[in-house]
C-alpha cells in the first residue's frame, strides 16, 4: 500500500515488542526505519527481516537513558537518510510488577523513569530539531492503559506513562504551528517479552 513511502521513521526500542511489530509495519508500508535499541543482535535481525522483505533500515545501538546516544541515534537517521519524518518514541521498561508502591525503591524509580521519561525527552528533543529544519512531522509516544488508571503493584510504572501522557499533551500544544503532531498510543497488555 505504501502509505509511508519516502516517509523516514527512527523507532527506540524497536528490538522485539511493539517496537519490532512498528518497524516491520512501517517498513512493509514503504518507509526507511531506522531501527533502535539497546541489545545489537536483535536490532540486526529486525533490519535482516525487514531488507529479506523488501524494505530498507539500519540498526543504531542506542541506550536513550544516555543524551549522547539519543542524538546519535537522531544524527544516525538524518547522516543516512537526510530527514526524520516519524520518531516512534517506543523504549521502555515495567520496572518491577507486583510490588506495592510503599515498597519501591529509588533504584525502580531510577530506571523506569530514566528510560520510560527521561529516554523520552531525550529523544524527543533531537528529533524534533531535525523535524523543524525540514518544515515538520509525526511523533508517537507510547504510553499506556496505566497512563490513564492505576494499577495495584504497578506505581512506578504507572506513574511513568502519566509523566507520558503529559509530556506528549505539552509537546503537541507546543510544536502544532510547526507542524508537528504529537499524539500517544495507550496500549493496554500485548503479548510481548515484557508482558
Amino acid at each position: 500500500m505504501n502509505q509511508l513511502s519516502n516517509k523516514i521513521a527512527l523507532i527506540t526500542g524497536a528490538t522485539s515488542g511493539i517496537g519490532r511489530a512498528t518497524a516491520l509495519a512501517f517498513a512493509a508500508e514503504g518507509a526507511k526505519v531506522v531501527v533502535t535499541g539497546r541489545r545489537t543482535a536483535e536490532g540486526e535481525k529486525v533490519v535482516a527481516e525487514i531488507v529479506a522483505n523488501g524494505g530498507e533500515a539500519i540498526f543504531v545501538q542506542t541506550d536513550v537513558a544516555i543524551e549522547a546516544q539519543a542524538e546519535n541515534a537522531v544524527n544516525q537517521t538524518i547522516a543516512k537518510y537526510g530527514k526524520l519524518d516519524i520518531l516512534f518514541n517506543n523504549a521502555g521498561v515495567e520496572g518491577s510488577f507486583g510490588s506495592p508502591l510503599h515498597e519501591a525503591g529509588g533504584e525502580v524509580y531510577d530506571q523506569v523513569f530514566s528510560i520510560n521519561v527521561k529516554g523520552l525527552l531525550f529523544v524527543h528533543k533531537y528529533a524534533v530539531r531535525a523535524m523543524l529544519q525540514t518544515g515538520g512531522g509525526a511523533i508517537v509516544n507510547t504510553s499506556s492503559i496505566a497512563g490513564h488508571i492505576g494499577f495495584p503493584g504497578a506505581g512506578v510504572y504507572d506513574a511513568s506513562k502519566h509523566a507520558i501522557e503529559g509530556l506528549t499533551k505539552t509537546a503537541a500544544l507546543e510544536l502544532a504551528k510547526a507542524g508537528i503532531r504529537v499524539n500517544a498510543v495507550a496500549p493496554g497488555a500485548i503479548q510481548t517479552e515484557m508482558v
